[in-house]
């Protein structure tokens, strides 16, 4: 009988902003107390999956074929946002935000699961399950955002039941290739309108 595993699929931004969301974090715990998400390390979730081994191991094949033609992207983190349940987030520049949630797209039509998590607004949580004053006072202890950040890797991290958290795997950074199935797709779509 194979094992199996919870995971996660984010995009992970550049050491300089992992260490300055948890500084956020750390500072925003000693205002309003413990709350969800204070431990993890900031990211941004593409999609969450249960697998066994021998499944991975096809899953990150496929997403390392389709990180070879990803473009790195800089942005900025330039506003706080939050949803109904609870949660307190940095919201990604939109021109940015649209690149993240076409590559979004492509990684999960890539590993085609029908048992999957799909987040379809990226964003970097800074907390979850807040209730609406502690949301309020949240949103009150923080300046205006304008957080820099370059994002040029995907992580595949794996639920560990010890510590309640998820470990990171595996990195697979974007290697800029050109698109070969883009390119048709561009050129045929320049073609079309000569045809008629």
């Amino acid at each position: 009988m194979t094992t199996s595993y919870k995971y996660s699929l984010c995009f992970l931004p550049d050491e300089a902003l992992i260490q300055k969301v948890k500084q956020m974090k750390l500072a925003l715990a000693d205002q309003i107390g413990w709350y969800n998400s204070k431990n993890s390390i900031a990211h941004i979730t593409i999609a969450e999956f249960q697998s066994d081994e021998l499944g991975i191991d096809q899953v990150m094949e496929r997403i390392r074929q389709q990180c070879l033609y990803f473009v790195p992207i800089e942005g900025s983190l330039d506003t706080f946002g939050h949803y109904p349940n609870g949660a307190f987030f940095l919201a990604v520049d939109e021109k940015n935000k649209s690149t993240l949630k076409t590559y979004a797209k492509k990684i999960i039509k890539k590993i085609d699961l029908s048992y999957i998590y799909k987040s379809s607004d990226p964003h970097l949580s800074i907390a979850r399950k807040l209730d609406p004053d502690r949301l309020q006072e949240a949103f009150a202890f923080f300046d205006k955002p304008n957080l820099p950040f370059t994002c040029s890797q995907i992580a595949l991290r794996r639920f560990n039941p010890v510590r309640g958290q998820y470990d990171i795997i595996e990195y697979i950074p974007f290697k800029s290739l050109e698109d070969k199935e883009d390119e048709q797709l561009t050129f045929f779509s320049k073609l079309v309108p000569l045809i008629n």
